[in-house]
């Protein structure tokens, strides 16, 4: 009965760690290109088609034929013209015009940074913004008590959070590996990996959860951007729990 019992504990966290990884490989392709599958894979999408009319709105003598880029291809951050539709993922986002596979992704990061994103919609729809159009966009913005610009925040505590996530699929994968080896401390090794695991990912799911919360107060104030949840931030809590199921089995399996 205890080998039959250890058997089967070891096929459930193989089966649930293995569901983790796989889980974090795609939260980790979010975005990545415009291709079919990191396309419909993001921590939030940003919705700017109405950008425009509330421009105008609010300055009738603003010419906003500009604001939008006409080209998909067009590089971004360079003041080439706003995306209708930005979305992001782990390491980069996308800017797209007609749907979301037509426009272009790029390294969502900062100088000082190996690859980690950083969430911070305001600044790449400022890049994007032509010179001529940009001080009327910023002074737009201010006129939003919204975490959504608040830059400094949404970067620091947006990178807390993907560090977090990258470490967990770090240890999601020690912890698939070293559990294949049926030796009783190499299974206690994995399962303190798969805990590990489990609250780094519980940990930065809960900030970026947070962080696209606060995000989420611009919707109400009618400037023209509307900001939704993407796949992404579903897979990681879903990962959470997935990883909470696997922990016991490592524990009773090594006994």
């Amino acid at each position: 009965m205890g080998l039959a019992l250890k058997l089967i504990s070891i096929l459930i966290y193989v089966l649930l760690t293995l569901s983790s990884g796989v889980l974090l490989i795609f939260v980790n392709i979010s975005a990545i290109s415009t291709d079919l599958v990191p396309s419909a894979l993001k921590y939030i999408s940003v919705d700017t088609s109405s950008l425009g009319q509330q421009l105008s709105i609010q300055n009738g003598e603003l010419d906003v034929s500009t604001l939008y880029a006409n080209d998909s291809e067009a590089a971004l951050g360079q003041s080439l013209g706003v995306r209708q539709e930005y979305y992001f993922g782990q390491y980069s986002y996308c800017g797209t015009i007609e749907d979301r596979r037509d426009g272009v992704c790029e390294l969502a990061r900062d100088a000082d940074s190996h690859f980690i994103s950083r969430l911070d919609p305001y600044t790449y729809i400022i890049e994007d913004t032509p010179e001529n159009l940009k001080d009327a966009v910023r002074q737009h913005f201010e006129t939003s008590q919204s975490t959504f610009t608040s830059s400094d925040y949404l970067r620091e505590y947006s990178a807390a959070g993907y560090w977090l996530i990258f470490l967990s699929a770090i240890f999601t994968g020690v912890a698939l590996f070293a559990g294949l080896i049926p030796i009783r401390y190499t299974i206690s090794f994995a399962g303190v990996f798969c805990l590990l695991a489990f609250l780094t990912v519980t940990v930065g799911s809960s900030i970026l959860t947070a962080v696209i919360v606060k995000m989420r107060d611009v919707n109400g104030d009618a400037l023209g951007v509307t900001v939704h949840y993407g796949v992404s931030l579903w897979l990681v809590w879903i990962t959470t729990f997935v990883l909470l199921c696997a922990v016991p089995f490592y524990f009773v399996a090594s006994n």
